[in-house]
């Protein structure tokens, strides 16, 4: 298995806003296997992203593997941080169905 990106995402934490995510739950993409989890603020995503790293959501299919979701983009709008996996710049974040961080 190659790369899919620098770091890939498997769960956001909500809120508090709807439509809001404040963290994230990422893997180091090593290749072969994703580094152990680690949770981080959606802005620290945000600030990697505008410097160059790639991020990308990624779906649990069996113990050990998982699945490609969507590239994660960012940018600013009326002065707050957004990150999703669509190209829409309307005021909220949106990682697909991403499970929720326990």
């Amino acid at each position: 298995m190659s790369n899919w990106a620098d770091f890939a995402i498997s769960a956001v934490k909500r809120g508090p806003k709807l439509g809001e995510i404040s963290q994230v739950r990422i893997h180091k993409d090593n290749g072969e296997e994703f580094g152990p989890a680690i949770i981080t603020a959606k802005q620290e995503v945000a600030s990697e992203i505008k410097r160059g790293k790639k991020y990308v959501t990624i779906f649990k299919v069996s113990e050990t593997d998982w699945e490609p979701g969507e590239y994660v983009r960012t940018y600013v709008k009326d002065g707050e941080t957004h990150i999703r996996a669509d190209d829409n710049r309307v005021n909220s974040d949106n990682l697909g169905t991403l499970p929720d961080i326990e």
